[in-house]
C-alpha cells in the first residue's frame, strides 16, 4: 500500500489483511447462506462452498487486490471514517467475471456467477471490518472529511429549517428542538457525513466539480435539469445501497431490522416511483446547500469522468456523435453475428472513432477555458451594475456569441455581439472581434459607441480579407454597444441588427440599435449611428442574441418568438435580476423540454436595472 493512498500492493494485502478478510468474508457469506434458506443452488459449484475449504477461502481473498485495481477501485486504511464505495452492477458483473475466469474456467454456470457476484457484494463490508475502504482517485480529488463535515452540518441546518417551516404551517408553532449537528447520535452524524462526501460525487457525474465562491464574486447557479436529477439519484441509491452493505444489510423482500434486510437493495431501476422520488428529492437540494456553505459547482472536461460507470454521458453535438456512434456499432454487431473476424475489425474502427471523438471534445474544452477567461466575469459586470443577470448558454461548448463591460471615468460601456453560425468558427470570429473592441473602449479610448463599432468592423474586415480578396468566411454579426452615465441616466447607443428592449412604468418597448445587411458590411459602408433614451431610476435593460427567441420547442415544434420572450420579460420583470436570470434558464428548459429538442443556437440574454 504507498503512502499516499494509491493502489493496494497484493504483497502488503496478503501479509496484512489477507487473513482477516479471508475469514470475514466466509462468516458473512455462512450468515446470507442461512437468512436465505441455504442458497441450494450453491452446493452444487466447483467448491464445497457451504463448507469451504481454507484454501479456496485464502486464495479468493488474495486476489481481490488485483481485480479491484483494474477496476480503477483503490483499497487503502481509513482513519476515523470509511467511505462508503461507489460500484455500479455493471462493474459487479465485472467483478464476478474476473472470478469465474480465474476459479471456474470457462464453464462458468448461472449459480457460480450468482456466488461470485455475492461474494463481491459482501467484500466492501469485510474490507471495512479489516479498517480498510475502496475509493476512487477520481471521486476524491479534492473532497476532505472537514468539507464534508461542513456540508454536513448545512444538510441538517436545511434538514431543521423544513421541519419548523412544515410544522409552522399546520400548526403555527415549531416543532419540539431537534439535536444540533454535534449532539446527533454516532450512527445518524456519520449516515449525513456520507452523504456529504458524495455531494461531489454525484455532481461529478454530471460533468461538475465543485469549489469555493472568491470574495467579490457571486456563485454560478446550478441548474439541474431531468436528466441530470435523473443521474445523480441514481448514483444517491447507489451511496445507500452500499452505506446499508458496509453496515451488513442484504437483500430482504421485507424490511428486518434484526436480520438487517431491505427490500431496497436493488438496483435503481427496480425501485417504485416513490422510492425513486425520495432520491431526486435529495439531490433537488444540492444546489441550496452549495448556495448556503458559498461553494460554487464548475464544469469540467469528459476525461474526468469518462471512467466513472455512473456518469452522465455528456450531450453537446461532440458527444452525440460519440453516442450515435455506440448505437451504430452495436446495430453493426448485431448485424455481423457471431463472426470474430468482423466483430475485432469493429472494435479497432470504434476504438479509433472514441480516440478521435475525444481529442476534438478535448480541443472544444480548452477552446471554452479560453473563451471563458477573456470574457467579464461575475466582479466586472457588478462593478458596472450591482443589479444585473447574464444568461450565457453555447449551443456546442463555445459560444459565437460575446459580450462586453467596462467601467472608465464614470461611465459604463456594454455591449452583445452574435457571430453568424455557432461552435468553433463563430467562437473563432468571436475571439477577434472581443479583442478589438475590448481595444477600443479600453485602449483606444472611443467613447461614441458608432465609433467603437466602425473600428470593430473594420477591424475584423482587416484580419479576414486582407488586400480586399473575398476569403470565403462568413464574419458577419449582430451587435449592440451602449455607453450609460450614471449620473444624468442617459444611455448613447449604436448596433446592427439587435435591440434593446426597456421596461420602464410597467411596459416593455424595442429600440432598434440599427439595421445593417451582410452587403452593406462587405462593402465598408458601415452607416452607424449613435442614437439615445432617457432612462429612470430602476428601469430595466435587456439584450439579446436571437438564440432564445429560435429556440424550437413547445407545441408543434415552433420557434419561441420575439413577441414570447418580451411577454415574459415584462412579466419577470418586477423580480430581483438574478432570480430572472434564473427563471429564464427554467423557462427555456421548459420550452426545449416538451419535445426534448436540441439547443437551435447560441443563446445570451443580459438584464441590468439600473
Amino acid at each position: 500500500m504507498t503512502a499516499n493512498g494509491g493502489p493496494a500492493d497484493p504483497a502488503w494485502f496478503n501479509e496484512q489483511l489477507a487473513t482477516l478478510v479471508s475469514a470475514s468474508l466466509h462468516r458473512h457469506f455462512a450468515r446470507v447462506t442461512r437468512l436465505s434458506g441455504g442458497m441450494a443452488p450453491l452446493g452444487k459449484t466447483r467448491h464445497d462452498h457451504s463448507k469451504p475449504g481454507k484454501e479456496f477461502w485464502s486464495a479468493y481473498s488474495a486476489g481481490i487486490p488485483s481485480k479491484y485495481n483494474a477496476l480503477g477501485l483503490l483499497i487503502r486504511p481509513f482513519g476515523e471514517f470509511c467511505r462508503t464505495c461507489i460500484i455500479t452492477e455493471e462493474e459487479i458483473d465485472a467483478l464476478a467475471s474476473m472470478d469465474l475466469d480465474r476459479f471456474a474456467g470457462k464453464s462458468g454456470a448461472t449459480e457460480q456467477r450468482d456466488f461470485f457476484r455475492t461474494l463481491n457484494y459482501l467484500i466492501p463490508a469485510c474490507l471495512k471490518e479489516a479498517g480498510c475502504e475502496i475509493v476512487r482517485e477520481e471521486e476524491t480529488e479534492g473532497v476532505t472529511i472537514a468539507l464534508a463535515g461542513k456540508i454536513a452540518r448545512a444538510i441538517h441546518a436545511a434538514y431543521l429549517r423544513e421541519i419548523n417551516r412544515q410544522a409552522s404551517g399546520k400548526s403555527g408553532r415549531k416543532v419540539k428542538r431537534i439535536a444540533e449537528f454535534d449532539d446527533l447520535p454516532d450512527e445518524i452524524r456519520e449516515s449525513n457525513i456520507s452523504h456529504a462526501l458524495h455531494i461531489p460525487t454525484k455532481l461529478l457525474a454530471i460533468g461538475y466539480r465543485i469549489r469555493p465562491v472568491r470574495k467579490g464574486y457571486k456563485a454560478k447557479v446550478l441548474h439541474l435539469d431531468d436528466d441530470e436529477v435523473e443521474t445523480m439519484a441514481r448514483v444517491e441509491h447507489l451511496r445507500w445501497s452500499w452505506e446499508k452493505r458496509l453496515s451488513g444489510w442484504t437483500y430482504g423482500r421485507a424490511r428486518d431490522e434484526r436480520h438487517k434486510r431491505h427490500p431496497n437493495l436493488v438496483p435503481y431501476e427496480e425501485l417504485t416511483g416513490d422510492e425513486k422520488e425520495k432520491d431526486r428529492e435529495l439531490v433537488r437540494l444540492v444546489p441550496g446547500i452549495l448556495r448556503d456553505i458559498r461553494f460554487e459547482a464548475y464544469p469540467v472536461s469528459s476525461e474526468h469522468t469518462a471512467r466513472l460507470a455512473y456518469a452522465l454521458k455528456p450531450r453537446s453535438s461532440i458527444h452525440k456523435l460519440l453516442l450515435g456512434t455506440n448505437d451504430l456499432s452495436a446495430e453493426i454487431s448485431l448485424l455481423a453475428g457471431n463472426s470474430p473476424g468482423i466483430i475485432e475489425k469493429l472494435k479497432s474502427i470504434d476504438d479509433r472513432i472514441r480516440l478521435t471523438i475525444s481529442e476534438v471534445e478535448g480541443s472544444y474544452n480548452y477552446a471554452r477555458y479560453i473563451q471563458d477567461a477573456f470574457l467579464p466575469g461575475d466582479l466586472d459586470i457588478r462593478e458596472c451594475f450591482t443589479d444585473s443577470f447574464v444568461l450565457f448558454e453555447p449551443r456546442d461548448i463555445v459560444s459565437g456569441d460575446f459580450y462586453l463591460f467596462s467601467r472608465q471615468e464614470g461611465r459604463v460601456t456594454f455591449g452583445l455581439a452574435d457571430c453568424t453560425g455557432h461552435g468553433i468558427p463563430a467562437a473563432l470570429i468571436s475571439t477577434i472581434g472581443y479583442g478589438i473592441l475590448d481595444q477600443a473602449v479600453n485602449i483606444l479610448k472611443i467613447d461614441d459607441p458608432s465609433e467603437a463599432l466602425v473600428n470593430l468592423y473594420t477591424g475584423i474586415h482587416r484580419f479576414l480579407r486582407k488586400d480586399d480578396r473575398e476569403s470565403g468566411i462568413s464574419d458577419d454579426m449582430t451587435i449592440v454597444l451602449c455607453r450609460f452615465d450614471p449620473v444624468s441616466l442617459r444611455l448613447y447607443y449604436a448596433g446592427a441588427g439587435n435591440a434593446i428592449y426597456h421596461v420602464t412604468d410597467g411596459k416593455i418597448s424595442e429600440n432598434l440599435a440599427g439595421r445593417l445587411s451582410g452587403s452593406q458590411f462587405r462593402n465598408g459602408s458601415y452607416g452607424f449611428t449613435t442614437r439615445n433614451l432617457q432612462l429612470n431610476t430602476h428601469d430595466i435593460l435587456y439584450i439579446c442574441s436571437d438564440g432564445f427567441a429560435d429556440q424550437l420547442g413547445g407545441v408543434g415544434h415552433r420557434r419561441y418568438g420575439w413577441t414570447r420572450l418580451c411577454d415574459y420579460l415584462l412579466e419577470i420583470s418586477r423580480l430581483p435580476m438574478a432570480e430572472q436570470g434564473d427563471m429564464l434558464y427554467e423557462e427555456l428548459e421548459q420550452w426545449r423540454g416538451e419535445k426534448d429538442e436540441d439547443q437551435t443556437d447560441d443563446i445570451t440574454v443580459i438584464g441590468i436595472r439600473v
